[in-house]
């Protein structure tokens, strides 16, 4: 780290009063006003207001009262404001951000999914010693992409406490998406616990924050629908596993707040359009556990970017947004009247919302809220084959399986058989695939790039989602606009697991928690590999890579998507192909915050 980049001595009360004058955060800011970016009429062509337009910003952290939801908290604040302001650079700048700690705690920001050099990533105890109270510490880096990005702290769980705003990259040429207004939308979860309490309380008990745990009369329902036998067996099987097939989060509406530009559900953000325009969504899931599915009855909605990289569009109803992502979004209000903009938890315990409309003031009506699902067998495609649904084990290696008379294998098409001596009784009727599956490996013997990978569920948007209600997308969807540069085929393959204890809240990859391991992963510089992630987890996973893309192998040849964080669902297994042209140390990890703090994180050593 360059000790250029930061000042050491300690500030004085006069001095950072004098500071935070200079850095724009007088009283009105310091009395918690709502973040001036998130004004009802947004950006268009002639109006912008309440932006930290770069190339140089300067921000201030500290904690201080504010309402939320109206009631009195303690949030992190970033110039006077949680969340922070909405930082605006311009693709071709070098950015400088000036960066002061007010808090008597280190503190540090991470911006998400900028590609820049590994000591301006801002990540503690990687390439980075954290901004310690008093200090400033000014982040210099060429800005070399455009889109919609955000950025939070990476330090302990202050994420948690509000510390986290929206990042805009402007192009430096015309894009190719035509709008006339766009709104930021940013998607938080809020408690007024604070968030080691909630770390504890995980760690207490396996479903601490879960209050829609099934009952008696799911149970006769069930019996009613699958029979005892079948419902007694799921019953006993989950008991086993000690958890739960509602555990679809592990901290819900009883205890978060769901948040939309820091607004709750009952104060009714609006955003502003005028009849006829085309209007940009910049949806960021910036929430520290929660998953949404985000709808706009009566509108259409047409995907245009995918983690601030522009996707073709894909006209949609519906869409699951994991922790950490960004989805751009087009929409076309032609009526006088006012859209909900509902944000639904993935577990149902609550939701955002906001309201688009012509005027101010307005709203409509809140869609009733589904009810939560319960996990099927498809969570235990990696637990063990008891009773398992194998209908999508294409691919997969079963030598060695000696004795699996009975078993249906009608759909197992493409699967190496070897050494399955005693399977009678099978049927074979659809195996006939395993040619065309052959023809996807590559002359090194590794699947060709941009080929999903056996195992992976693309064409699924997730648990609690009906594909016949309404379009909703899917990461199949996801086609890049132009094909990337490297088109090389990957020299090797690296596997990782996902892998964890509910009971015990202990989170890992292969097994081992951060504490556990002795080194990084390594990958050669400029090689192209292929990162395989399998989730033995019955949770979801968004996993994030910091310094470079990672194309998801989602089926769409040359044309995949880069993606900076990849949502992996339980029993899943997805693949990405990546450039390691950026040499140095990088995290890697799962965005769940609570997941990562109790272990799953590596840093990943490229040289």
């Amino acid at each position: 780290m360059a000790r250029s980049s930061i000042i050491s001595h300690p500030l004085s009360r006069r001095q950072v009063l004098k500071g935070g004058a200079a850095l724009g955060i007088g009283s009105a800011a310091a009395m918690g006003l709502t973040p001036a970016w998130a004004n009802p009429w947004g950006r268009s062509n002639v109006y912008a207001q309440g932006v930290e337009e770069g190339p140089e910003v300067s921000l201030a952290i500290r904690r201080e009262s504010l309402p939320i939801d109206g009631q009195e908290a303690q949030p992190i604040t970033i110039n006077g404001t949680s969340p922070g302001p909405l930082i605006r650079l311009k693709e071709g700048q070098d950015a400088v951000l000036r960066v002061t700690n007010l808090l008597d705690e280190s503190t540090s920001i991470h911006w998400h999914g900028l590609i820049l050099p590994p000591e301006m990533d801002g990540v503690p105890g990687v390439s980075f010693a954290g901004i310690a109270p008093g200090e400033t510490f000014t982040y210099r880096f060429p800005v070399r992409q455009n889109g919609t990005y955000w950025y939070h702290s990476h330090s302990g769980l202050q994420e948690q406490l509000g510390h986290a705003g929206p990042l805009i990259i402007d192009a430096a040429e015309r894009e190719p998406i035509r709008y006339d207004r766009e709104h930021v939308l940013l998607l938080t979860d809020w408690t007024f616990e604070e968030p080691m309490s909630v770390f504890r309380n995980l760690k207490t008990m396996e479903g601490y924050y879960n209050f829609q745990e099934r009952t008696i009369a799911d149970f006769f329902a069930d019996v009613r629908e699958k029979g005892f036998s079948q419902t007694a067996e799921m019953r006993g099987m989950w008991a086993q596993m000690r958890m739960s097939s509602r555990d679809i989060a592990d901290v819900t509406g009883s205890t978060y707040t769901y948040l939309l530009n820091g607004h709750s559900p009952q104060e009714n953000w609006n955003a502003l359009f005028k009849a006829g325009e085309r209007v940009r969504l910049r949806v960021i899931n910036g929430s520290a556990m929660s998953y949404f599915d985000v709808r706009i009855p009566g509108l259409k909605m047409t995907v245009v970017a995918a983690d601030g990289q522009p996707v073709q569009p894909v006209p949609v109803d519906e869409f699951r947004i994991g922790v950490a992502e960004t989805y751009d979004v087009l929409v076309s209000p032609e009526d006088d009247r006012a859209y909900t903009i509902f944000a639904e938890a993935m577990d149902r315990s609550g939701y955002a919302r906001a309201t688009l409309a012509p005027r101010e003031g307005m709203q409509a009506e809140i869609p009733k809220r589904r009810q939560i699902a319960d996990r099927g067998m498809e969570a235990m495609g990696a637990h063990g084959m008891g009773g398992m649904d194998h209908s999508n084990m294409a691919g997969m290696d079963h030598s060695g399986m000696s004795n699996m008379s009975g078993m249906d294998h009608s759909s197992m098409a493409g699967m190496d058989h070897s050494g399955m001596s005693n399977m009678q009784g099978m049927d074979h009727s659809t195996m006939g695939g395993m040619a065309a599956e052959q023809a996807k490996i590559g002359a090194n013997g590794l699947l060709l790039a941009g080929e999903a990978q056996p195992g992976s569920r693309y064409n699924q948007a997730g648990i609690g989602i009906d594909p016949d209600e309404r379009r909703v997308l899917v990461y199949r969807d996801l086609k890049a606009f132009t094909p990337w540069p490297d088109r090389r085929e990957p020299g090797r393959e690296l596997e990782l697991h996902l892998t964890g204890n509910m009971e015990r809240y202990m989170w890992s990859f292969d097994g081992k928690k951060f504490s556990e391991v002795t080194g990084p992963i390594h990958f050669e510089k400029d090689e192209r590999l292929r990162l395989i992630l399998i989730n033995d987890t019955m949770m979801e996973h968004p996993i994030h890579l910091h310094g470079m893309w990672m194309e998801l192998e989602n089926g769409q040849g040359e044309l995949i998507p880069r993606k900076h964080t990849l949502n992996v669902k339980p029993g899943e297994r997805v693949s990405a192909l990546i450039t390691a042209d950026a040499e140095g140390s990088w995290a890697f990890h799962c965005h769940l915050l609570y997941h990562m703090d109790a272990g799953m994180f590596r840093v990943v050593q490229v040289s």
